[in-house]
């Protein structure tokens, strides 16, 4: 059976996402596991201090784990729900998580970060994009639209790099109508799109736009799109410093759920 795993910390937009991939999961027929990661709190003063057990944290993560559970078996019955819970790095663990099951797909809620955190280590969902190679769905907090029929492809020129076959997979399990489109500044040359449109059986559109996110954004709100997904490139820590990355800014400003599957 496929399985959505959503990654949880039991804030208010982690509740958001998990009722969206409840919903994803049930109109797909898939399985959930709960995933929740946690550090342990060392207090800094002359001598490191261990500011709770283990144990206290493992009860509380299982505690928070199966009040979570109840609820979306509430809410989508009769889901099939697991829960795992793990001391450790949120990445790492998730990462190893999801190589021993397989999963269809990672959801996780909209998390922010501001000031120098931001810019040093960006928010812990970008964190995932960057470092699993399974696809991530952010849903943005206060999304509240779980039905999915419509789906958009954003592409950049690189189209001989699309991921063709893990797209069409994607789109079939999750029963959705397709659009591919390309925001440009200006007229140029065309993209040679007419394979990759026909291969995903889809509609292709170009935007001319000079801001990109608010291109994406107009398209989206004109046709009734659900879901964006997108094809992040890998950045270096200089890039991530200096220069603003169009999977940052989507995830910041996009008021629909953005997948992000990485070009491997």
């Amino acid at each position: 059976m496929k399985t959505i795993v959503i990654a949880t910390d039991f804030s208010a937009p982690a509740e958001n996402a998990m009722l969206y991939a409840g919903q994803l999961a049930d109109t797909i027929n898939a399985s959930v596991l709960l995933f929740h990661a946690y550090q342990v709190p060392v207090g800094m003063n002359d001598i490191p201090v261990l500011m709770i057990s283990t144990d206290e944290l493992k009860a509380n993560a299982e505690a928070g784990l199966t009040r979570a559970k109840e609820l979306l078996q509430k809410n989508f019955a009769p889901l099939n729900v697991q829960i795992e819970s793990r001391l450790g790095d949120v990445v790492d663990e998730l990462n190893d998580v999801c190589e021993k099951i397989k999963p269809l797909l990672i959801v996780a809620g909209k998390h922010g970060a501001s000031g120098v955190q931001e810019l040093l280590f960006g928010s812990t969902s970008l964190s995932v994009i960057r470092r699993t190679t399974y696809p991530v769905i952010v849903v943005p907090d206060g999304f509240h639209n779980n039905k999915l029929q419509n789906a958009a492809l954003a592409i950049d020129a690189l189209v001989e790099n699309v991921c063709v076959q893990k797209i069409k997979t994607l789109v079939a399990e999750l029963k959705t109508g397709l659009h591919i489109i390309h925001v440009k500044q200006e007229k140029s040359a065309s993209l040679q799109v007419d394979k990759l449109v026909s291969e995903l059986n889809s509609k292709y559109s170009i935007i001319y736009n000079h801001e990109f996110v608010n291109g994406i954004e107009s398209y989206i709100q004109a046709n009734n799109i659900d879901l964006l997904i997108i094809l992040p490139h890998k950045h270096n820590l200089i890039e991530r410093l200096f220069f603003k990355t169009h999977t940052k800014e989507l995830l910041k400003k996009i008021s629909t759920p953005v997948m992000c599957i990485c070009q491997t």
